[in-house]
């Protein structure tokens, strides 16, 4: 945003109010930082839903009037980077597997993408957050955190069952068990303060994408792959086998159906034309 305003439109940043900023502020900006600074939609998206939270913060507290609200139909709408596709197919799915890596940071990245991928696409801090007191017969079950911090009621535990290769992972992983409070991975410890907790996920995140990303690129996958891509992974992996989207939701932790579907990377061409081939057929 700085740049835009200082390189684009040769003002002072520091001069910019609220009252600057205009629908044709906002369209020009986005054109800016997609084509002149080569940012994804996404990025784009994230940078103006920002800028829309602060007017209605300024809104809400009655620092600036509605009438100079510069978002909304007629006016300037965010870019909606939902239908980007953050899935990798199943050839994809089994060539990342099957890859060689070059070294053990590689080999550890790809291990835990696919045991998030196996563990219905759990999120990194949630592994972290796994403790041995948590697995019991061949299962752990788990709040997540990201929904204790969003929601106060109704919680639901989401319940994970362990195969042959979740299973081979933690044990590949994991501390020796000596107390069932101990973190399962040596991700975060329990001497850790929140900030350093939260500091250390963002840092094993970085960790997984980096890695993932060197490996990915050198069998041909997508260079944008970062261990958020499991968990979408998984949602379109479990809908194009057939699951049901209510499944999904409750494998997913979501509140919300319609959250679930924005996982959902669409069918593949083998999927629809495999789907033409049956559709007059019409004996049982």
């Amino acid at each position: 945003m700085k740049d835009f305003v200082e390189t684009h439109l040769k003002r002072k940043y520091s001069k910019l109010t609220l009252f600057d900023i205009t629908p044709r502020f906002l369209q020009d900006c986005e054109t800016y930082m997609k084509d002149e600074k080569g940012r994804s939609l996404t990025t784009v998206s994230m940078y103006l839903r920002a800028l829309k939270a602060i007017f209605n913060k300024a809104i809400d507290e009655k620092e600036i009037e509605k009438d100079y609200y510069p978002f909304g139909k007629r006016k300037y709408q965010v870019p909606n980077s939902s239908n980007v596709k953050k899935a990798l197919s199943k050839e994809q799915l089994s060539l990342l597997f099957n890859a060689t890596p070059e070294n053990k940071h590689q080999e550890k990245a790809r291990d835990f993408w696919f045991f998030s991928y196996a563990c219905n696409g759990i999120n990194i801090k949630d592994i972290a957050q796994l403790k041995f007191k948590h697995i019991q017969e061949g299962k752990f079950s788990f709040y997540r955190a990201k929904t204790i911090t969003t929601s106060k009621a109704q919680l639901k535990p989401v319940t994970i069952y362990l195969n042959e290769y979740t299973q081979s992972i933690i044990e590949k992983y994991s501390k020796d068990v000596s107390n069932p409070e101990d973190f399962v991975f040596d991700i975060i410890s329990e001497k850790d303060t929140p900030a350093e907790q939260h500091l250390k996920v963002n840092n094993f995140n970085r960790f997984i994408g980096q890695h993932l990303k060197r490996l990915a690129a050198k069998i041909g996958l997508p260079k944008e792959i970062s261990a958020y891509w499991a968990r979408h992974s998984f949602a379109t992996s479990a809908v194009r086998n057939g699951a049901t989207m209510e499944f999904i939701q409750e494998s997913l932790g979501h509140n919300n159906l319609s959250t679930t579907q924005r996982y959902f990377a669409g069918f593949d061409s083998d999927t629809k034309k495999e789907f033409s081939k049956t559709i007059m057929d019409f004996n049982i």
